[in-house]
């Protein structure tokens, strides 16, 4: 097993002919009081959300998907509610400075999902993407002038970027036909952002891709020949040197790690060199991982969303383990469907 450099799913960058060039035209629509408060957070960004857990949430017993965003502290005390709109409000994600959230949502004209951001507590938000399309999965930049999200164009999923005007969005994968590529994840350090990419629809599972803002520098990490391996949903340490991910390669679902850095510093001859490492034991606890590890602020510990022996009757729920594997801890403990948490 090697790491693999791929010819075949990224192409030049393109631009998106409807975007525009010039990210103050947008500044005209938005109030003085919205665009200091998501274009001008303040110096220093916003300390008192550090550690705060942020998460789609739909409550227990209602009819259809009534998502809307909370956060939480991570020994589960002092939920709130950011939201109000209960309408397929999902895949929350902290700005880098934690003044702002970038999220999904399902809007009635054209009846699909766009990129939203909003200040932390929910009181200004604005679309980003429009048009034709389902957009989700967004992730920030280190700096938080971008935003990665997944566009399905033709109902085909690839990789976009753009900056958080909603302007100058340039398409990063190409994949075509059955092939898919989702949950992206940008390094807190660097221009590189992961996803996980399916280039065979069910016939080949998931595997680790990287590559560079500007569309360069594509690589599978982790490549195997074993067609029912799966590795997906990644997550960076703080430092932007460890990746954590969901994987069956214990032929169930468990969270593992590698050591990006050592991986990209060298071509490894077995998994010892870069430190790939199943780190946890879910599936002895009767515990299973849905999707959306995320790492704490300090690198001690990780968030992720699934279902396990203590509520398995009523939906999913956060949980938290140490990055060792251990204190597996059920934060949510409720009857809502709670999804894709971010730290």
């Amino acid at each position: 097993m090697s790491l693999v450099v791929l010819g075949g799913c990224a192409k030049k960058p393109s631009t998106d002919k409807d975007a525009g060039n010039n990210a103050e035209e947008n500044l005209a629509e938005d109030s003085d009081a919205q665009y200091k408060l998501l274009y001008n957070p303040p110096a220093g960004g916003s300390p008192e959300n550090i550690g705060k857990i942020v998460f789609a949430s739909d409550p227990g017993g209602t009819t259809g998907a009534d998502y809307d965003l909370y956060t939480i502290n991570p020994d589960g005390s002092n939920k709130v509610k950011l939201t109000t709109f209960g309408k397929y409000i999902d895949h929350p994600v902290w700005s880098p400075e934690y003044s702002r959230i970038a999220y999904s949502a399902h809007v009635d004209e054209g009846n699909t999902d766009k990129i939203f951001i909003m200040t932390a507590d929910g009181k200004e938000t604005k679309q980003l993407t429009f048009g034709d399309g389902r957009d989700k999965f967004p992730t920030w930049s280190p700096d938080g002038k971008q935003i990665a999200y997944i566009s399905y164009r033709d109902n085909i999923p690839n990789l976009f970027v753009m900056d958080t005007y909603g302007k100058n969005t340039k398409q990063l994968t190409f994949v075509e036909g059955k092939n898919t590529v989702l949950w992206p994840s940008w390094s807190p350090v660097s221009d590189v952002i992961a996803f996980s990419y399916n280039k065979a629809g069910d016939e080949i599972d998931f595997r680790l891709h990287t590559i560079k803002a500007d569309g360069t520098g594509e690589r599978e990490i982790l490549s195997s020949d074993d067609p029912d391996l799966g590795d997906h949903d990644s997550a960076w340490s703080p430092d932007g040197n460890i990746i954590y991910f969901i994987s069956n390669r214990t032929s169930h679902l468990e969270i593992w790690k590698v050591n990006y850095g050592k991986l990209v510093a060298s071509n490894f001859t077995n998994y010892n060199d870069i430190d790939l490492k199943q780190i946890s034991n879910l599936h002895g606890v009767n515990t299973t991982p849905d999707h959306r590890p995320r790492v704490s602020p300090d690198g001690k510990k990780i968030v992720f969303y699934g279902v396990g022996p203590d509520w398995k009757n009523i939906g999913t729920n956060l949980y938290t383990l140490n990055v060792d594997g251990t204190s597996l801890t059920n934060i949510t403990k409720s009857i809502d469907g709670n999804e894709w948490p971010d730290w």
